[in-house]
């Protein structure tokens, strides 16, 4: 086994060195540089990428600057694998980027010299620059030891995500009002249970939720805690009173588990919710058997609506779907929901130079700056300037742009020249909150579902989200191992407790007793002394 290992790695080895490894780590050999044109690699993850090497933003800015990336792209797991394996070997490239690199990563490959400091280089930028000036990113991106290893990758998100949507056509077909707090949401879903007919023969499922992204402790918010596990609040880790605290041993997060476990013991619950999987969950909405379901947004679970009905009533989307209100548990005085950082979504580990390319490093900073330029950062979401969208006018300091009509496009065209195919979609960019789409002619008033929802959740946004943070390289380590024990025993407690197999009064004592034996109260300090 060792013997073949060091077959495959040397194999690798000879692979890159000879420079034949490109889009989707296939096809052909990269091009010569032209004169006076500096060319980088870099080892990045696509799951879309083309066999001719072709990213239309990318070759616009060889053109623009003389700085060409030679891809080394492929599909998440792969690259991940080429990752580890490029490092053990040392024949690593001179860049890496997108999903593959983590917090750990960056910590340890600094640590031993792998990837390089790059304010320096940062400061000589424009765009980058201004990116890294935004409030808050400079320190969220600043290591323990004081420099800053990858560029901020910054895009405007909805200040919520995740969060639970109803079936408003249901509603006024019962003749119910949209519900305001715990009870009358439960009383909602009995109705449903009861009086909405079955769909195709099947009976319909008063609430469900999306398995990859259920957090169901984010709803325990209606009780005024929010205890979930994802995002901003990583770890059920929240500020509280100005101090971050543990929400998974509070005493709302306990009632809301017993709430929940009684709608499940009432079959209002989707009786696979901890079992099933995201195709089975968007299985059951296409069908249209769902009340309620947590959601990035609804249209994620709901059949496909006729093209024509969505261009003369682009509500229709969305079927008569509607953001369930923050809920009011009884005795709250007022409830809570998760804060997705103030609306604006920052990635700490999408961009690393090694130590290969610390002759040329300006330049590959030079070639990422021109990535981070207003027009290009929107290129990489909307396609090209002029083939896919449109310039329109600077109104008090926000431009507006506006799509084109593509639907005479091949798929090929939209695919070369849409999210994912115009250019890497794992790498960092800069979207600015001033630059804002207009809708095209004749969806001026087509539904937008986050925007609704962000309205009606604003006012119960957690006041501060739970910082970014980074630990020394011992204790993100220690942080990571802790963590992921914590999490898969709060996971498991939660499907049983909610499912009835076990009580959360007769064992909240002992559930505490093991999360601190897993290490709660140390992950809890390894936290609080890094946000001070």
């Amino acid at each position: 086994m060792k013997l073949k290992k060091i077959l495959v790695l040397a194999a690798v080895s000879v692979l890159i060195s000879a420079g034949t490894l490109s889009a989707r780590g296939a096809g052909g050999t990269a091009a010569a540089p032209a004169a006076g044109e500096t060319t980088f690699t870099l080892l990045v993850d696509a799951d879309r990428g083309y066999t001719d090497g072709f990213y239309g933003l990318y070759d616009a800015i060889a053109k623009e600057i003389g700085v060409k990336v030679q891809l080394m792209n492929f599909p998440y797991q792969a690259a991940v694998e080429q990752k580890n394996i490029l490092l053990a070997t040392g024949n690593y490239p001179d860049a890496i980027g997108g999903w593959i690199l983590g917090d750990n990563d960056i910590m340890t490959l600094s640590a031993d010299g792998t990837i390089i400091p790059l304010e320096g280089y940062i400061a000589n930028t424009t765009n980058v620059k201004e990116a890294l000036a935004q409030p808050g990113v400079r320190q969220s991106m600043t290591l323990p030891d004081g420099h800053i290893y990858s560029p901020p990758y910054i895009v405007g998100e909805p200040l919520v995500s995740f969060n639970p949507w109803i079936n408003k056509a249901w509603l006024d077909q019962l003749g119910l009002k949209m519900p305001a707090t715990t009870e009358e949401f439960r009383q909602v879903l009995i109705a449903f249970r009861d009086k909405i007919p079955p769909v195709n023969g099947q009976k319909i499922i008063p609430f469900s939720g999306t398995p990859n992204n259920l957090h169901l402790g984010t709803l325990a918010g209606w009780f005024g805690v929010n205890a979930s596990g994802a995002a901003n609040n990583a770890g059920y880790f929240a500020v509280i009173n100005g101090r971050v605290e543990s929400t998974i041993i509070r005493p709302e997060y306990r009632e809301f588990i017993k709430y929940f476990a009684g709608l499940y013991k009432e079959g209002l619950v989707d009786a696979e919710l901890f079992t099933q999987n995201e195709e089975t969950w968007k299985a059951k909405g296409k069908q249209g058997l769902y009340g309620s379901s947590i959601a990035y947004g609804a249209g994620d679970f709901l059949a496909e609506v006729d093209p024509k009905v969505k261009e003369s009533d682009p509500s229709k989307n969305w079927q008569g779907w509607a953001p369930l209100p923050v809920l009011k548990a009884p005795g709250v005085a007022k409830p809570v929901f998760r804060n997705n950082n103030n609306g604006i979504t920052l990635f700490r580990t999408q961009f690393a130079i090694t130590d290969k390319a610390t002759a040329k490093a300006q330049k590959i900073l030079d070639w990422l700056d021109r990535v981070y330029d207003p027009i290009h950062s929107t290129e990489c979401d909307t396609g090209p300037l002029g083939r896919t969208w449109k310039m329109l006018d600077l109104v008090n300091g926000i431009q507006y742009f506006q799509g084109i009509d593509t639907s005479s496009w091949t798929q090929d065209e939209r695919d070369r020249n849409g999210w994912g195919g115009y250019s890497v979609a794992s790498l960092p960019k800069y979207r600015r909150p001033s630059w804002k789409e207009q809708p095209r002619p004749g969806w001026e008033n087509e539904y937008k579902e986050l925007d609704v929802r962000d309205a009606l959740y604003k006012p119960f946004l957690e006041a501060t989200p739970m910082p970014a943070l980074w630990l020394t390289e011992a204790n993100a380590k220690r942080a990571a191992d802790l963590q992921t024990a914590i999490t898969d025993y709060v996971k498991q407690k939660q499907a049983e407790w909610v499912s009835g197999q076990a009580d959360i009064d007769r064992e909240w004592d002992a559930y505490i007793a093991q999360l601190n034996r897993l290490g709660l109260q140390e992950l809890l300090q390894l936290k609080r002394a890094a946000v001070k």
